[in-house]
C-alpha cells in the first residue's frame, strides 16, 4: 500500500525535512524491512517486458535502456528499432532497463504519487531495473527535480556529490567531489534534492523506484484509482 509523505519522512520530520534538508542536503532512511515490496515486483516486470512487441503489437508505455557504452537508448526517441530478443540479449549482457512514466502500472504506485503530490507538484515514477552485479548504469548526473527511491529489492551502492548542477551553467560531472557513498538495501529510502550529482553501482540484481516532482504548490488533479472489481 502506498505510504503518506509525513510516515515515509518520519524519522526526519516535516519541519526538518523543510529547514535542514530540502534543496540542501541529501538523507538515508534504513529500513529492517522490505516495506516497498508492494510498490513492484519481479514478476510484474517480467509482465511488463513481454509485453515488447508481442504479436507485432507495441502495448508498452516508455521504456530506456544504459548501453554497455553508458548511452541511453529510448523506444520512443531513438532512431534505432530493437526487437525483442535484441533488448534480451542487452538485459542479460548487463544493461540497466528503466520503466518511466510506470506510475499507472498498479494501485500502490498510482496512489503513491497522489501522496507526494499533496505536498509538491505532479509527479511520476521512474523504475530501475537491473538484473545483475555491475550492471551498466547512467555515469554521474544530477536531476531537475528533487528524487525519492524506494529502494524495493537487491543490494545497491550509491556515490553522493558535494556539488550541485547549476542552472545556466557547463554540465561538468567529472569535477564534481565525492561526498559519501553508502549501500542501500530493501526497504531503505534515500532523498536527493534537485541538481545534486549522484551515480550508482549494482551489488546484486535490484529494483529501484525514482518519485519525483515538480516544485509546489500541491497538485490536486490525478484521478483517483477506480476499484473496477466486480
Amino acid at each position: 500500500m502506498s505510504i503518506p509523505f509525513e510516515e515515509l519522512i518520519a524519522p526526519v520530520g516535516i519541519d526538518n525535512f523543510y529547514s535542514k534538508y530540502k534543496d540542501k542536503r541529501h538523507f538515508v532512511i534504513k529500513s529492517n524491512k522490505p516495506k516497498f515490496k508492494d510498490h513492484f515486483s519481479w514478476e510484474e516486470l517480467d509482465n511488463y517486458l513481454n509485453q515488447y512487441y508481442i504479436q507485432q503489437w507495441d502495448r508498452m508505455p516508455q521504456l530506456q535502456v544504459v548501453l554497455p557504452n553508458g548511452d541511453k537508448w529510448c523506444k520512443k526517441k531513438s532512431p534505432q528499432k530493437r526487437t525483442r530478443e535484441e533488448l534480451l540479449k542487452l538485459w542479460n549482457q548487463g544493461s540497466s532497463f528503466i520503466l518511466t512514466l510506470s506510475e499507472f502500472l498498479n494501485k500502490t504506485m498510482w496512489n503513491q504519487c497522489r501522496e507526494f503530490e499533496k505536498h509538491y507538484g505532479i509527479g511520476q515514477a521512474n523504475i530501475y531495473c537491473s538484473k545483475s552485479e555491475d550492471a551498466h548504469c547512467f555515469p554521474i548526473h544530477a536531476d531537475s527535480t528533487d528524487n525519492f527511491l524506494f529502494h524495493v529489492s537487491g543490494k545497491v551502492k550509491w556515490y553522493i556529490y558535494k556539488e550541485f548542477a547549476e542552472k545556466g551553467q557547463p554540465y561538468r560531472p567529472q569535477d564534481a567531489t565525492l561526498e559519501e557513498e553508502f549501500v542501500l538495501d530493501d526497504g531503505d529510502l534515500l532523498y536527493i534534492p534537485k541538481g545534486k550529482y549522484h551515480r550508482v553501482d549494482t551489488l546484486s540484481p535490484r529494483i529501484s523506484i525514482s518519485f519525483h516532482f515538480r516544485e509546489p504548490p500541491a497538485y490536486t488533479g490525478r484521478n483517483k484509482w477506480y476499484d473496477w472489481k466486480p
